[in-house]
């Protein structure tokens, strides 16, 4: 495959990335799921 079809084909699958980013609703976390992020311990990085 060439470079200049390689940089097309990135360059479409980021702009169907960005519509469906736009396209599709991203709804916030809910109460749920901040309890169980919070059950969980942290480990403190070395």
């Amino acid at each position: 495959m060439s470079t200049r079809a390689c940089c097309a084909l990135a360059l479409l699958i980021a702009l169907a990335g960005a519509g469906l980013r736009l396209a599709v609703p991203v709804t916030p976390p809910d109460a749920a799921y901040h309890a169980v992020v919070e059950a969980y311990p942290s480990k403190p990085l070395p």
